[in-house]
């Protein structure tokens, strides 16, 4: 079995250097610290690289208090995160940084760049990937693990609301359960928001665009609307979840936002509710993803990405 191999090459490893995508989400990092506290039980030295860019709130616990933005030594294993293509790795330089890399995932758009790849597109989190390992391994899920596990799958099943929630991921999430029973916590640091988001979320709303007889909603943001008219750290953290305004709408098949984050670059953030697979609309844009979450970039002004998106829908709607 595939986490048999992996295991193997952890136990092999010495040095362990763990990544994950540009502005991680909740199962990034989660799953990341999860996994360095399962390499630190088995005796492991781990380096985590992280994007700063990291929301403050996702910092639940000690470990984040170990996050570097860079290193420039060399490893005998990296293990790569919740990232389906390289280029969307913080640090892709840092490939280079060793001979092995294992790249544990769940987008069906996974690219397989490592030099053993786990990517299951059925399960809800790469949390639940962690978790199996820990059982491979014969460790015990700890006290800290169990909450980096928990903001894993909560936040990338909506609070387990997806349809990418499975038995498996309710079972699991029971096991966590059992470690502790703190979690309504999390949940609360995750959901409250400032004066700030809501204002964003006036101008998302006032600028909701319906298309193809209401199944496809779209908004977007520009720089001219944030609060510095740039895109930083905490301009995008309020941004978060603002998707789903318009997915939760009646009689939507496919929600649709973006955000501007340079002079002539966005960032494209998708949701199917139906069955339009959104990933393959994602690749139109450089990017990927699941097939009822997905994300790209775009390019120029708003007016053309908007124009390009409704051709790529045409087909699909």
């Amino acid at each position: 079995m595939m986490i048999n191999k992996i295991l193997e090459c952890i136990k092999d490893s010495k040095s362990i250097l763990l990544l994950t995508h540009k502005r991680p989400d909740g199962d990034a990092i989660g799953s990341v610290c999860a996994l360095g506290l399962l390499l630190k039980a088995l005796k492991k030295e781990v380096t985590y690289v992280v994007d700063p860019a990291v929301s403050k709130k996702m910092k639940i616990a000690p470990e984040a208090a170990y996050f570097v933005d860079e290193t420039n030594r060399q490893f005998d294993l990296i293990i790569a995160l919740d990232c389906a293509d390289p280029n969307f790795l913080y640090k892709e330089s840092l490939l280079k940084a060793a001979d092995k890399i294992v790249v544990m995932d769940h987008h069906v758009t996974n690219k397989n760049y490592g030099t053993l790849n786990y990517v299951l597109p059925a399960v809800a989190a790469v949390g639940e990937v962690v978790m199996d390992l820990y059982d491979a391994a014969g460790i015990d899920i700890g006290y800290e693990a169990a909450a980096w596990l928990y903001l894993s799958l909560s936040t990338d099943t909506g609070n387990f609301r997806y349809s990418n929630v499975t038995a498996q991921t309710h079972i699991k999430a029971a096991k966590l359960f059992e470690i502790r029973n703190d979690f309504s916590e999390i949940n609360q640091k995750m959901d409250e928001y400032g004066m700030g988001k809501l204002k964003y979320l006036a101008r998302v709303i006032e600028r909701i665009e319906l298309s193809f007889q209401g199944k496809v909603a779209l908004s977007y943001l520009e720089l001219a609307d944030y609060e510095n008219h740039v895109m930083d750290e905490e301009t995008d953290m309020q941004l978060q979840n603002m998707i789903d305004v318009l997915r939760n709408i009646e009689g939507v098949e496919v929600a649709i936002f973006i955000k501007q984050e340079t002079s002539d670059t966005f960032k494209i953030s998708m949701r199917s509710n139906g069955k339009v697979d959104v990933a393959k609309i994602a690749q139109l844009f450089g990017g990927g993803g699941h097939k009822k979450a997905a994300g790209g970039d775009g390019k120029g002004d708003i007016t053309t990405i908007i124009a390009a998106l409704n051709q790529a829908l045409r087909a699909k709607i």
